[in-house]
């Protein structure tokens, strides 16, 4: 089977959160520097200086800056981080399932799953209980270079959360699931018989 996540992919966004988080530090540090020498130098000036506009406006200017890095880089750019870290440690944790299905396309639309971009993978697949083809839904991470599925390929994957972590394509497009489905009728009836 074709591993569509790595071990290296897992390092590699551990070590993607640890930089966002030091940068993160970094600026907190040097805004709490900032705001201790203001208040430092705001108190040692006498009462009613005209230099004591100077502290109050270098405060209001770093803590609106520092609002909108907050706003921007932790709410966005850690935000994401974290979900894709979140994502891959269950993707290595997680229980996992396996599938079959016939493969009828990718639907590239705005989805997100769990905070992560993904492109939704679209699989048919006989339902026993209702006698008819269903439609079956995985995802695909929009990172990653699409798999060389082709329409009415017969893919064997395994899911985690609804995302393919590994896959293998067991037989390429030829006949359609319909006559498949009959082949495997015709196959089972004679089975019955003998």
């Amino acid at each position: 089977m074709q591993r569509v996540f790595t071990d290296d992919d897992f390092n590699a966004i551990v070590d993607q959160k640890k930089r966002v988080l030091a940068v993160f530090f970094v600026v907190l540090a040097v805004y709490l520097a900032l705001a201790v020498c203001s208040l430092i130098y705001y108190t040692s000036l006498p009462y009613k200086d005209d230099m004591q506009k100077y502290p109050k406006a270098v405060m209001f200017v770093s803590t609106s800056l520092f609002v909108v890095f907050l706003f921007l880089y932790m709410g966005i750019k850690f935000h994401r981080v974290k979900k894709y870290y979140k994502m891959m440690y269950y993707l290595s944790e997680g229980l996992k399932n396996v599938e079959e299905n016939y493969f009828v396309g990718f639907e590239l639309n705005d989805l997100q799953k769990d905070g992560v971009d993904a492109i939704s993978c679209v699989f048919k697949t006989w339902s026993y209980k209702k006698k008819e083809w269903m439609r079956r839904e995985a995802y695909w991470d929009v990172e990653k270079r699409l798999p060389p599925f082709e329409e009415g390929d017969l893919v064997r994957y395994v899911v985690q959360s609804n995302f393919i972590v590994a896959y293998d394509i067991t037989r390429k497009a030829g006949n359609s699931p319909q006559e498949e489905r009959k082949e495997t009728e015709v196959a089972e009836g004679a089975g019955d018989e003998a």
